[in-house]
């Protein structure tokens, strides 16, 4: 449905037929409808299975990622960054151009604080033990908090801590994770958030564990 503007013989917005009628600063500007495409090159194609199969990875980490990536790789940051990093990053091809997002060069968190100093994990069903060493811990960051990412992405379950992670000078976060992580193979990444939420680490990837 169109609105006429200014009685019958003015510009009209919205759409009628195959036109569109806009109203801007410039007046009123008539333009015909975009047509839908309908065939798409094999390279089109093939960018929009990668970009599926990015968003479908990293959908059930998004308010984790809204964090890790505030103000970070792109000027945006956040969600749409983590995306763009994950897309040009983190996707391995093989020699017959099949492709596939590698856990190892995975982020959760990108920034300029400093990363964990020697991290660990220890798994003993049902409870991840995160250690790190804190003789260094500068007074500036030692309220810095934990993100942790535990990850299973053949089924897409995650358990994560944001806000929520041990500080920088505990050097430890024990957490009891549920029954699903233990029949699957999940990945384990940290990072830092600072205290004041205005900038993170670069994330670590401490490994995958096959229970």
């Amino acid at each position: 449905m169109a609105r006429l503007i200014n009685g019958i013989l003015g510009g009209f917005s919205g759409k009628v037929g195959t036109v569109v009628g806009v109203i801007n600063d410039d007046g009123c500007i008539i333009r015909s409808l975009p047509k839908k495409r309908t065939h798409f090159t094999a390279n089109e194609l093939k960018n929009q299975k990668k970009l599926s199969m990015v968003q479908a990875y990293l959908q059930p980490l998004k308010d984790l990622l809204k964090v890790g990536f505030a103000n970070y790789y792109t000027k945006t940051g956040g969600f749409r960054a983590a995306l763009a990093y994950t897309r040009r990053e983190v996707l391995v091809h093989d020699a017959d151009g099949n492709f596939d997002i590698d856990p190892t060069l995975f982020k959760i968190s990108g920034g300029v604080l400093p990363p964990a100093t020697h991290p660990a994990m220890a798994w003993n069903d049902p409870e991840l033990r995160i250690t790190w060493d804190v003789a260094d811990v500068n007074y500036e960051d030692e309220a810095d908090q934990l993100m942790l990412l535990v990850y299973d992405p053949l089924h897409k379950i995650a358990t994560t801590r944001i806000f929520n992670g041990a500080f920088r000078k505990d050097g430890e976060l024990k957490i009891e994770l549920d029954a699903h992580f233990s029949a699957v193979e999940f990945h384990v990444y940290i990072g830092f958030v600072a205290a004041d939420r205005t900038s993170q680490s670069d994330s670590q990837y401490l490994g995958n564990v096959t229970s």
